[in-house]
């Protein structure tokens, strides 16, 4: 006797488990196989949501879409499970260069002022400790997930649905019948690849331009008694690395003692980053990354630290720098839904949404995003 679903959904990082969550929510019976893994680059992530990006300062990819859905979708999740889990605080971004500064005085217009606060920007907004003597950026709409506690409140909310199962997947036990997959004892109409970097290799998939990339971060500890510190509790500074406040109470937090940076005791705790390296795939922390974090790190910041540990995951990223998503050409009842690399915090909500409606009406998916043209190669 075979355990009936809808779908079958193999991955819980972010995307298996975002998607897993919504198909849940939308009435459907679902199962997510999560592989045991050492290492895992979602819980890892900085889970940082920038509505501004890259060298030149532009908004980010769809973000008219992207943000207010986030701004929506995580706050929603934090009231159900009673979790804190994300924050919206602002992210400081230093001007690097001079030109940079110049280039974004010509570009502003009213699209960007939505999403920066009024600043001076032409001159150091802190004067000491942070290196921004040429100003800086200080973007609203942005803010950052703590994907750690965010799995673990979807996977419990999988258990409580019996919708999921520890398992480390294994190919050769898929059968694939004409309108449905089995797996040992499951039976569902559809079977859904969200394993991140790991579909590089995957059989059906392994033609999509996948580019796994390492990253690697820190956890620092600042001195409490900073002054600087208490600043840096109510921003992510972004100039050349990243720093974000990291609170391990939250782990023992409910929504109600959810609290301001202002009012709540400092952190000392930040992570930082990161690392990009798509030739060692290894999950071993090394030496040199340690260094450039540092080097990138002293470069914007002068406070003392202490590092507390140095972790490693490997990105799901793609050559086109888009997701990846749609159904195999040969087989309608298997999909992927996987690419979403450094900005998956940021798109995963939304497009999880866009591809639930692809699967229920055959609504098409942006050009940009579907994996038909490389499955044809």
């Amino acid at each position: 006797m075979k355990n009936e679903f809808d779908y079958l959904i193999i991955g819980q990082g972010l995307a298996g488990s975002i998607l897993g969550y919504t198909l849940l929510e939308k009435g459907k019976k679902v199962m997510v196989l999560d592989e045991p893994k050492l290492q895992n680059c979602s819980k890892i992530a900085a889970g940082i949501c920038n509505p501004i990006t890259g060298r030149n300062l532009v908004r980010t990819w769809k973000s008219n879409q992207l943000f207010p859905f986030l701004n929506d979708f995580y706050p929603k999740l934090e009231k159900q499970f009673n979790r804190n889990f994300f924050f919206q605080i602002p992210i400081y971004r230093p001007f690097q260069t001079l030109e940079q500064q110049q280039d974004w005085s010509v570009q502003e217009n009213k699209e960007t002022e939505e999403v920066i606060y009024p600043k001076n920007k032409s001159t150091s907004n802190f004067e000491k400790n942070i290196n921004d003597p040429l100003g800086g950026l200080l973007i609203k709409n942005g803010g950052h997930l703590r994907t750690d506690i965010f799995l673990e409140a979807i996977k419990n909310y999988l258990i409580e649905k019996n919708a999921y199962q520890k398992e480390l997947f294994d190919f050769d036990k898929l059968i694939l019948n004409e309108n449905k997959v089995v797996y040992q004892d499951i039976q569902a109409n559809h079977i859904i690849f969200c394993r991140g970097a790991a579909d590089q290799t995957n059989p059906f998939f392994h033609k999509l331009p996948l580019a796994p990339a390492k990253g690697e971060i820190l956890h620092i500890d600042f001195d409490r008694n900073e002054e600087t510190v208490r600043k840096l509790n109510q921003i992510i500074l972004n100039k050349g690395c990243w720093l974000v406040p990291f609170d391990d109470k939250l782990i023992e937090n409910n929504l109600n003692n959810k609290v301001s940076a202002s009012e709540k005791e400092i952190i000392t705790t930040f992570r930082t980053g990161s690392t990009y390296n798509h030739k060692d795939l290894s999950l071993e922390s090394t030496e040199e990354a340690k260094q450039e974090i540092e080097t990138k790190l002293q470069a914007v910041l002068n406070l003392d630290y202490q590092i507390i540990k140095q972790e490693v995951g490997i990105r799901p990223s793609t050559r086109t720098r888009y997701p990846l998503m749609g159904t195999h050409k040969d087989y309608p009842q298997m999909s992927i839904f996987n690419g979403f690399g450094a900005k998956g915090v940021s798109m995963i909500p939304y497009f999880a949404n866009e591809f639930i409606e692809y699967l229920f009406t055959g609504k098409e998916l942006e050009k940009i995003v579907r994996i038909d043209k490389w499955l044809n190669k």
